[in-house]
Parts: structure tokens; sequence; C-alpha cells
């Protein structure tokens, strides 16, 4: 990029700096450094004007690695799942044997994941939980499951409590039917679901189950806010990359296979997203998708 502004000199070295401390433990990337990648990504266009609006929208990208991954798997634990127990049981908090009372409701908790996105073992070693011996994620369960078995499982393991964790809510559409199905099939046990991360439509969908299955309690680590993502239409406040990045999405929307009618993401979501394991298809699909005719800033590995 000739004739660099000073804005965009700022952001390189910023991005130098990430690199460092973030982007180069992006999984699916693990063996080509984000330098190479964001050549590549930038040079899906030959024109320079298009080249910075992409190259001013990573100012506002927000990448999760490990580390702030395990605080917020800490966070789902000793914050809202400690919280949650206290409340659900109603725990006397100045009981001088209060954490007994805590780790005995927590050997009859039942930690699983919601989908096969979030690694239940990562979140049990980094709580020092040992868990029960079966932890599947129940959008499978939704799937495959059998009720009367499930039931059965709970009574024979003495389980009390279920907690479903995820690492990332983006619409909420995938987290709706194995949440509304859990609340079905053991509508006496208390449900806790906790995001790691949620976007705005997915805490909407989130709060509306809790507030219509009496057993289910919602409580995300982090909620982000809604300006943080890319919508299809100008907001009346926003910033001027994301109105500058609009009409390339338009431009590029044919190159991006799938996501030619979903330029915006799964469910039109507009996130900017990246967790160090993979890219959320609620992201702009500019930054993830891969085609013969796009290359991906951050490749998403697909389920299908």
């Amino acid at each position: 990029m000739s004739g660099d502004s000073d804005d965009l000199i700022a952001l390189r070295d910023q991005l130098a700096w990430l690199q460092a401390e973030l982007f180069d433990e992006y999984e699916p990337n693990r063996y080509e450094s984000f330098d190479d990648c964001l050549a590549k990504w930038l040079m899906n266009s030959p024109d320079e004007d298009v080249q910075k609006k992409m190259f001013r929208l990573l100012g506002h990208l927000f990448f999760v690695g490990k580390k702030q991954i395990d605080a917020l798997q800490r966070s789902a634990y000793s914050d809202k799942t400690v919280r949650w127990l206290v409340d659900v049981l109603g725990l006397d908090i100045a009981s001088a044997n209060l954490n007994g009372l805590i780790s005995q409701a927590v050997q009859s908790t039942w930690f699983c994941p919601i989908t096969d996105s979030l690694r239940i073992n990562g979140f049990l070693k980094v709580n020092g939980l040992n868990g029960h011996d079966h932890r599947p994620d129940w959008r499978s369960l939704e799937q495959f499951g059998d009720q009367d078995k499930l039931r059965q499982y709970v009574v024979d393991e003495d389980i009390e409590q279920l907690v479903l964790i995820e690492d990332f809510v983006g619409s909420g559409a995938q987290m709706e039917g194995p949440v509304r199905w859990a609340a079905q099939t053991l509508p006496n046990v208390p449900i806790l679901v906790v995001p790691l991360i949620c976007c705005p439509d997915g805490v909407t969908i989130g709060q509306t189950i809790a507030q219509q299955c009496a057993n289910v309690s919602f409580s995300p680590c982090l909620s982000l806010r809604p300006e943080l993502f890319v919508s299809s239409t100008a907001q009346p406040v926003e910033p001027s990359a994301f109105t500058q990045i609009r009409p390339v999405i338009q431009i590029v929307r044919n190159r991006l296979g799938v996501f030619e009618y979903h330029p915006y993401g799964f469910e039109g979501t507009g996130a900017l997203v990246t967790l160090y394991s993979n890219c959320p298809d609620n992201t702009l699909p500019l930054i993830h998708s891969q085609t013969n005719t796009w290359k991906p800033l951050f490749s998403r590995i697909r389920r299908s």
C-alpha cells in the first residue's frame, strides 16, 4: 500500500504485536503465518482502495486466544456456576462449611457442552474438576439420544443439576434446540446455560428460553455489544470502517461460495470474532470464506 496514512501505519504496528501475542496460535492456520495469510487476503482485490478498507476493518477484529478462553472457562465455573449453585440450592453463604457444601453440589452436577465446539475436557482441567464418565454434547444428543436412557443415567449417577457450556453463541440457533430438548427431557433438573461469549441475538434467545422453561437459567460470561457488529444496513452511529466495508462486501459476495447469499454471516450476524480454535460462521464471510476465488484471513473448519 503506497502512501500509507498514519492510521494505517498505527494499525500495522498493532497487528504486528497481535500476531506475536495471539494470531499465530490460530489452530486452522497453524502452519501458515498471519503475515502470509494477511498478504493473500488483501490480494483478493487488486484495488488498493479496497485493500485499505479491508485492512482498516481489522482494527475492529475481536480475536480470543487460548489464555482468554481459559480465563472465561474459569469464570464460567467460579463465578457463574458456583453462584448459581448457591442460589438454586439455597446454600447459606454465611455457613462455615460453605466450601464443603459447594463441593458436594459440584459432585452432583453434570457438566456438558452444548455442541462439539466446546472442549469439555479443557473446561474440566482448567477448573480442576473430575466430572462424570460421559460428557456428550447435547446437540448430538438431541439428534440421536434416547430420552429414557438419559433420564436413567441421571438417576444412576445421582445427578441433580446440569450445566451446559458453549464457547461461542452467535444467533442462538444451534443453542436453542438442544437446550429446549434438555429442559423437556429433564424437567425436574435445574439447568444452567453458560456461553463463554455471546452475541446480542444469542442473548435474546437465551433469555427467552429461560423465561419459557422454568428449570433453565441463562448466564453468559461475556456478552458482546451490538455496536461491535457490521449490519447489512447503515447504523446512525458506527465506525467508518463499517461504512466503508459494506460496499466491498457487495462487490465480493459472489466469490464467497456458500455465503454468497449470506454475506454478513450465518443469520446475518455480522460478527468480527475469531477464536483461536476456529472462526465462527457468524463472522463476516470475507474474513473466513475459502473458495477457488477467495483466500481467507482466518480459514474456517466447517462441519459440512
